[in-house]
């Protein structure tokens, strides 16, 4: 326990007198530093307890991947005449998520609709998260559709993230270009999820458009996972030469990622030689490795950029 909170404990301790708002202000602190045991001994001291009371402490089972408790938490809370809200919804949700309860997600999507919740944007995208993770991408559509007037980026990002998740490659580029007709500026995630459902759906031309676009047409500067997902999705359509050539002008520290991506192609398409070549450097750069990570990777983009070109002339 760290100094702050043993303070805190302290002066609560010798507090004369202590009113609701004291409670939850040390339930909410010990529950958002991982002290989960504690607040729920706070928890079950405190003589009357409010939503924020509550709140605190789902919030902190989540965050803690306690997600049986938080849901146990969230029954009783509702047996005692507490209606959620949509903090709580928010809360709870990756405990759901986690859980796979299609079921439990369903009840609370029509408990949010019933009360009035789903008019928080925050609410709409996750539920849409959660219903993909749970295996039930209509739902997530069903959540989207009904969101027409208030979607945003995070709306449409995890959408398309869904059915990236699910394989469904046809319909999240149709998505992805839905979004960029309604004047949606994509982000690195969005163009994440668009890249690696051009990788797993053997797309590779598409795949080093939409990296293009994101530097040039976006000014996005890439991430060691945008570079991953080039790699990968070169090497699931056996380009391995294309994506040898692209790793040559990375950073070191982003090539020993990759070129561990590219090994396991190696291996896939039985390339024995080019496999003792991936190990061999592999080694010597986990040994070499250090400098400025992110104005090396910065310095790295135009050399990738020349080499996509290649690949689309």
């Amino acid at each position: 326990m760290s100094r702050c909170l043993v303070e805190a404990r302290k002066v609560f301790d010798e507090m004369p007198v202590k009113n609701v708002v004291s409670w939850n202000v040390m339930i909410t602190g010990f529950a958002g530093w991982d002290e989960v045991e504690y607040a729920r001994l706070l928890f079950d001291q405190m003589p009357c307890r409010n939503v924020v009371s509550w709140t605190g402490l789902i919030d902190g089972y989540t965050h803690a991947c306690l997600y049986a408790e938080a849901l146990t938490l969230l029954r009783h809370m509702m047996a005692g005449g507490i209606s959620p809200s949509e903090i709580i919804v928010l809360a709870v949700i990756p405990a759901i998520s986690n859980l796979g309860g299609i079921v439990m997600g369903e009840m609370l999507n029509g408990y949010c609709e019933k009360k009035g919740i789903m008019s928080d944007v925050r609410v709409g995208n996750s539920l849409i998260d959660l219903y993909a993770k749970i295996g039930s991408v209509q739902n997530s559509l069903k959540v989207f559709d009904e969101m027409l007037d208030r979607r945003n980026l995070v709306s449409w990002t995890s959408i398309i993230s869904g059915f990236a998740m699910h394989g469904l490659s046809v319909e999240a580029l149709e998505l992805f270009a839905e979004m960029r007709r309604a004047g949606i500026k994509p982000n690195r995630i969005t163009f994440l999820s668009v890249i690696n459902v051009c990788s797993h759906g053997g797309l590779v031309q598409q795949g080093l458009a939409f990296f293009k676009s994101m530097v040039y047409e976006y000014n996005i500067d890439p991430e060691i996972k945008h570079f991953g997902y080039i790699i990968d999705m070169l090497g699931r359509a056996g380009r391995l030469c294309e994506a040898e050539q692209i790793i040559e002008g990375l950073p070191m520290e982003v090539n020993v990622t990759v070129w561990r991506i590219l090994l396991g192609c190696f291996s896939k398409y039985g390339e024995v030689e080019m496999g003792e070549r991936a190990i061999k450097m592999i080694s010597d750069l986990e040994r070499e490795s250090g400098g400025d990570f992110l104005q090396v990777l910065r310095a790295a983009v135009g050399h990738i950029l020349a080499r996509v070109q290649d690949f689309l002339v």
